[in-house]
């Protein structure tokens, strides 16, 4: 009975938030929407984030404090880990600060990297500086300035007292999770988006979800679900196992962060009897959810991000702001969209499909062997 009871709370928060996407224009065709995906399936440019410099001279032995959003999800911790690798190569040491999504541990977080006299922090893939301003401004007058990264669109203001950032396509990579959902239902998408409405990503992501129902899926549907960081692992499976019973049409689910969503999202389409008449298409690109493209019984297409490469962006402004030069504006990380036609290039582990231009290309930035 416990159990029927929260199924049909999460269903009325789904059905409070259900909405219907807008009439595309007659004219337009679902078939503009594959055309964004082919475009993105090539292996993305290196394209240098801005000038060079001597990064052991600017930032060599100074201390890098990352506090993720979370470091339960494997997306997250993964990017720390590639930074603390990276890192080290300009003899930057890094401290990660292990949470569980509590904004309390992330003002906890902050207090140390201040009492440790950090060099710089770094806010990774979720936490909002907007609710640690006080903790933020006192960094700030200890000369230590917090960086704000994978949080932000290319347009997308940053909070105040936020010393650089490393933006993100997220409109991008919402419109082209929207496209997959579009081509994979030949525009007929009654979808479910999964959304965490705590991180500002997720603001340009449905933007970009809304404008390709808008150009692309006349006639098309979309609800929407939302877990705070701290519920993903409690609360998406409920509401999105209550979305499905509550409307047998669904025939799409969007899950905006793969590791923190899909898994919880997979497990509710399996137990809803839903296999294989309902996909997913997600964002990000960690390995565990690469492999599932593979499988293909459920997850359609991941439009990802290479975890390496960002460990090189966020280390590249690190270093910079670190060492008394200007953070540069765009991080230029770019995605690739991976599905069943080429999700082969991503290679046994899942980590491949980038090419070797983007490391090279860093370590002659920093003037690195």
């Amino acid at each position: 009975m416990k159990h029927r009871l929260t199924i049909l709370a999460a269903a009325m928060v789904v059905a409070a938030v259900a909405i219907t996407a807008g009439l595309a224009s007659p004219t337009a065709s679902w078939t503009g929407a594959q055309a964004n995906l082919t475009k993105y399936k090539a292996v993305p440019t290196y394209v240098a984030p801005g000038p060079a410099f001597n990064a052991k001279a600017r930032a060599g032995g100074k201390t890098l404090f990352i506090i993720p959003a979370s470091s339960q999800v494997p997306f997250v911790s993964t990017i720390a880990n590639h930074i603390k690798r990276i890192s080290a190569s300009a003899g930057v040491k890094v401290t990660i600060w292990q949470n569980q999504g509590q904004p309390s541990q992330w003002v906890q977080g902050m207090n140390a990297a201040i009492a440790q006299r950090a060099s710089a922090i770094v806010l990774l893939a979720g936490n909002d500086p907007a609710g640690l301003q006080p903790q933020i401004k006192a960094a700030k007058a200890k000369g230590i300035p917090t960086i704000v990264a994978h949080l932000y669109d290319d347009n997308q203001p940053s909070a105040p007292n936020v010393a650089g950032v490393v933006n993100i396509p997220y409109k991008l990579a919402g419109r082209l999770i929207a496209d997959k959902a579009i081509v994979d239902t030949k525009g007929k998408a009654n979808a479910l988006v999964v959304t965490i409405n705590q991180v500002k990503s997720t603001v340009p992501m449905v933007a970009g979800i809304r404008d390709e129902f808008r150009k692309f899926c006349q006639g098309c549907k979309l609800k929407f679900t939302d877990v705070t960081i701290a519920d993903i692992a409690t609360k998406i499976q409920p509401n999105v196992q209550a979305a499905l019973t509550a409307d047998p049409g669904i025939n799409y689910v969007i899950a905006l962060y793969d590791s923190a969503e899909v898994p919880f999202v997979a497990a509710a389409i399996r137990a809803a009897g839903r296999t294989g008449r309902v996909k997913v298409s997600t964002f990000n690109g960690t390995p565990e959810i690469l492999k599932m493209v593979k499988q293909g019984d459920i997850v359609s297409m991941d439009v990802a991000e290479n975890l390496e490469w960002i460990g090189y962006a966020v280390t590249d402004q690190s270093m910079r702001i670190m060492g008394g030069l200007k953070p540069v504006k765009n991080a230029r990380v770019p995605v690739r969209v991976f599905d069943k036609s080429n999700i082969g290039q991503a290679g046994p582990k899942f980590t491949s499909g980038w090419g070797t231009a983007y490391g090279k290309g860093y370590r002659k930035l920093w003037g690195l062997r």
